[in-house]
């Protein structure tokens, strides 16, 4: 026998992949595939927002429309000219309906004054951005400017009554302050302007539907709220709220006689902005049957 022919011949054989390892691959990226395609499908439109100020909002902050978190901010950074802020956001899916033109947006930050109380769940969480959609139908948009306060509600369409009240001053009335009968809120401040001679000023409120027919033609208005002090020698110091809402900010209280009040008021109509009550209107007791509140003013 040779020496050849005693060494040995190796022979190398392929190891072969046990096919219950393919398995669990496979369900892996079936698994990764079906999670890729959710999140695509939720994934909606970048928009670009451009703020004046965006203090208190930075990446991570929400879009929030009707308390429902809508968008989430996925950049912040300074415009190219330096003059204001560019929030670039993703919207989900869902709402990609309101990136169209005509939506308004602004940062709701707490307010907490004597005029105006507004945003406090700010107070415990983070500011964020909300909106008002355009009207259905309009064109897709993406870049938006921002509003550096909350819009002023537009004429309401749900039959509520707006007014106009005249009066020489604004005082301490702002937007978003109650209207109050006995005490009982039943309207809202909207807006106040200077007259066209700029000889007073006009303050527009809104009467809740329920409460529509409450105002009449001979229906008188005052200012409200506050807190007032007196001081009696025997008596000792006083204080007089209206009502806990009066007591926060400035409102209007109205009274309606019961002896020829008139026909009810119509959309529109002005009436005077007394700066002090008449103890008369305070004994007004009209009998008034008011609107239920799933009924709208014809």
């Amino acid at each position: 026998m040779s020496k050849e022919e005693s060494i040995p011949t190796a022979m190398v054989r392929r190891r072969r992949i046990s096919l219950t390892w393919l398995v669990p691959i496979a369900a892996l990226i079936f698994v990764g595939v079906l999670v890729w395609n959710q999140t695509m499908r939720e994934r909606g439109p970048m928009i670009s927002i451009v703020f004046d100020d965006a203090g208190g909002i930075g990446k991570g902050s929400e879009i929030r429309y009707r308390g429902v978190t809508i968008g989430i901010v996925r950049k912040v950074r300074l415009d190219r000219g330096l003059e204001g802020v560019e929030v670039n956001a993703e919207l989900m899916q869902s709402a990609s309906g309101l990136a169209v033109e005509g939506t308004e947006f602004w940062v709701v930050r707490a307010q907490l004054s004597l005029q105006r109380v507004a945003g406090l769940e700010t107070l415990i969480g983070p500011n964020y951005i909300a909106l008002r959609p355009g009207e259905a139908g309009a064109e897709f948009q993406r870049g938006f400017v921002a509003l550096n306060a909350e819009p002023i509600a537009e004429p309401p369409a749900d039959g509520s009554l707006r007014l106009v009240l005249r009066t020489d001053r604004l005082g301490t009335l702002a937007s978003g302050s109650p209207m109050l009968y006995r005490e009982i809120r039943v309207g809202t401040i909207r807006d106040a302007h200077l007259a066209d001679d700029a000889t007073g000023v006009f303050v527009h409120i809104d009467i809740d539907p329920k409460f529509v027919p409450l105002v009449r033609e001979k229906t008188r208005f005052w200012r409200s709220g506050g807190v007032g002090f007196d001081f009696g020698l025997f008596s000792g110091l006083s204080v007089k709220a209206d009502s806990l809402e009066a007591l926060m900010m400035s409102s209007i209280s109205l009274a309606t006689p019961q002896k020829k009040p008139g026909e009810p008021a119509l959309p529109g109509a002005e009436y005077e902005l007394a700066d002090e009550v008449d103890s008369d209107w305070l004994s007004w007791e009209p009998v008034i049957e008011l609107v239920p509140s799933n009924s709208t003013r014809p």
